[in-house]
């Protein structure tokens, strides 16, 4: 049997993994959202152009 004193490590140890894993994530999320944000800005740009240039 584990004492106490391991019991609250092991428990730490796992919420701090668990955070970590978290954190990994988001920023995962985020970088894909930068990512395929940046490709629509352009998409959106280029229809606005497109749109102004053969309206004349």
């Amino acid at each position: 049997m584990a004492t106490d004193k391991r019991q609250r490590q092991r428990a730490n140890r796992a919420e701090k993994q668990a955070a970590e894993a978290k954190q990994k994530r988001r920023a995962a999320t985020f970088a894909l959202i930068k990512k395929y944000g940046g490709y629509a800005l352009l998409v959106v740009v280029a229809l606005i152009i497109f749109t102004l240039l053969t309206s004349n």
